[in-house]
């Protein structure tokens, strides 16, 4: 998927005649139980991103006490092969450390409600349809 600035964000950088930073190209991880998208705070720091509000998020790791996440508005692009990518082009992501896990974005139920998801766990492959 591809992460980048906001629809917003970028008419505001080029009317201040500023460079706008170059959109990452990222491994992300589809998330049926995350109700919203996350994104590594590496990928948002090298978008120059600034925090735009808190939420707060549970994980397995907080058990049954929520932590506060900064959230951030971003665009997202899930390109399709030859078909039309699916595009975001203003959306709200909390910010959470995923290197770790091997991803740099959890794909949450924002997003995939929107999308049909097949997974093949026998022949090791999945499809996303939008």
């Amino acid at each position: 998927m591809i992460v980048g600035s906001s629809a917003p964000r970028i008419l505001e950088l080029q009317a201040a005649g500023q460079v706008v930073p170059v959109p990452q190209n990222i491994r992300a991880l589809l998330d049926t139980g995350a109700s919203c998208t996350c994104i590594d705070p590496t990928v948002l720091n090298a978008l120059g991103l600034q925090p735009t509000g808190n939420t707060s998020i549970s994980t397995p790791s907080t058990g049954a006490t929520p932590v506060d996440a900064y959230t951030y508005d971003v665009s997202i692009v899930i390109p399709a092969g030859n078909q039309q990518p699916l595009i975001r082009a203003v959306m709200s992501v909390c910010a959470s450390e995923l290197i770790p896990l091997g991803y740099k974005a959890l794909l949450g139920r924002d997003i995939l409600s929107v999308c049909h998801v097949t997974y093949n766990g026998s022949d090791g492959f999945f499809t996303l349809a939008y």
